[in-house]
């Protein structure tokens, strides 16, 4: 049931469908989270104001919701792995304007969360 969502401003570009791909390969990397689980979706933001409204600043945040459960060290991982991927993606735009990066993980509580789905393992 691990969900992603990525958000950004208008201002950066992104190739989205990509980029989804690669987060996905890096949950999954962590060895706690399955493929088949993972539902990502991205949301640009055309209105939005970061710090003093300067209209260079930039943002890019990823959201992760996981079952509870998982270790810390394991969440740790996920989040490691994703500001990684991040930096490698949009480091570049630290050199032309003010972005600001951020990655955040929050846990479902079992019992709470429901999911069902026929979605095949592969």
């Amino acid at each position: 049931m691990p969900h992603l969502v990525l958000e950004y401003s208008d201002n950066i570009e992104v190739d989205v469908q990509p980029l989804l791909a690669r987060l996905h390969e890096e949950v999954v990397a962590t060895g706690a989270i399955n493929l088949k689980g993972i539902k990502s979706r991205a949301i640009k933001h055309t209105q939005y104001r970061i710090a003093d409204g300067d209209p260079d600043y930039a943002f890019v945040h990823v959201g992760l919701l996981i079952r509870e459960g998982r270790p810390l060290e394991v969440q740790k991982d996920a989040t490691q792995r994703v500001m990684n991927v991040l930096k490698e993606t949009f480091g570049h735009y630290f050199e032309t304007r003010k972005l600001s990066l951020t990655v955040d993980l929050k846990e479902m509580r079992d019992g709470i969360a429901l999911t069902e789905h026929n979605i095949p393992a592969r």
